[in-house]
């Protein structure tokens, strides 16, 4: 995906780097995994349940953290984050077939929203909590020269990795995001012919369940975040915690997923009853794409 280059400030080191890291995707229901090579640092994380089937069980963020080989300042590192599948013995893995061996095992452009969206929002953490200065990069990704006196405090790769023009504060905008491109590219094969007006609107109500889908699971993942924070305060002890968890997760599903979901389909059902009895639609027609919606 992307190398971010950062300078160190003094008394922060790349295991205090790792911590942080494994840190932050524990708080939100990543099941973490990592281990040290030499002076190098890697971690990858996948969605523990209920919800890791959204984005597949094997699919892991992968991130390793290391000295820069060829440093432009002075203490400059680079964290790099990729995403491929989850490597189930770690400990006896080797190099290659953690940072290496990642033929990337999604291909749906939801999927890469997803990991360019939760690359920028670990990316921001680190920066903000461990007060690492990012280095300005050009446009090969390298860092650019270092004669500028004031670096420039934006992320270095938000250029490349922003996946939308607009805000992304909510839940609902992180979640559109996540399937814009997909959605263009849809609209796009309408335009010109590729696909008809019916297929366009059964693969748009797909898109529609995915946004809901994702929105779900970044609201879980803020929720969760102050849950954390009570439970780390001493407001809530283990069991309570593990109980709201659960409550978060059967909330969340219901508010977000079911009942627009339902209402979806209960919007189509009524537009077919009109063209029904409109005559655009024929008894078997109207039959039909009601068991078309009625499927899984």
């Amino acid at each position: 995906m992307a190398k971010h280059y950062f300078i160190l400030k003094y008394g922060v080191d790349l295991e205090q780097i790792q911590r942080e890291i494994i840190n932050w995707f524990k708080n939100r229901q990543y099941e973490v995994e990592f281990k040290k090579f030499d002076r190098q640092y890697f971690i990858q994380a996948k969605k523990t349940n209920p919800l890791r089937t959204l984005l597949g069980a094997n699919l892991a963020f992968k991130v390793s953290a290391y000295a820069s080989p060829h440093p432009s300042n002075d203490r400059e590192i680079i964290i790099e984050t990729s995403i491929g599948k989850w490597v189930s013995n770690i400990a006896g893995a080797g190099f290659a077939s953690l940072f290496m061996g990642g033929i990337p095992i999604f291909t749906g452009i939801a999927n890469a929203g997803w990991a360019l969206i939760l690359e920028k929002e670990l990316m921001w953490h680190l920066e903000t909590t461990l007060a690492l200065t990012p280095v300005a990069t050009s446009a090969d990704g390298s860092p650019a020269s270092s004669s500028s006196t004031a670096p420039d405090l934006k992320m270095p790769q938000e250029t490349v990795i922003d996946v939308t023009a607009k805000s992304i504060s909510t839940a609902r905008d992180k979640a559109e995001a996540a399937v814009a491109e997909d959605l263009k590219k849809l609209q796009q094969a309408l335009s010109v012919g590729i696909i008809d007006r019916v297929t366009f609107n059964k693969k748009r109500d797909k898109l529609e369940e995915k946004i809901d889908r994702y929105e779900a699971e970044f609201l879980i993942e803020e929720r969760l975040d102050k849950l954390q924070n009570a439970f780390s305060d001493g407001v809530l002890d283990t069991l309570e915690y593990e109980k709201k968890i659960q409550e978060i997760h059967d909330l969340v599903e219901t508010e977000i997923i079911n009942k627009r979901t339902l209402k979806r389909k209960n919007e189509r059902r009524k537009k077919l009853k009109e063209a029904l009895e409109n005559g655009i639609l024929t008894e078997a027609e109207y039959l039909q794409k009601l068991e078309e919606l009625n499927e899984p």
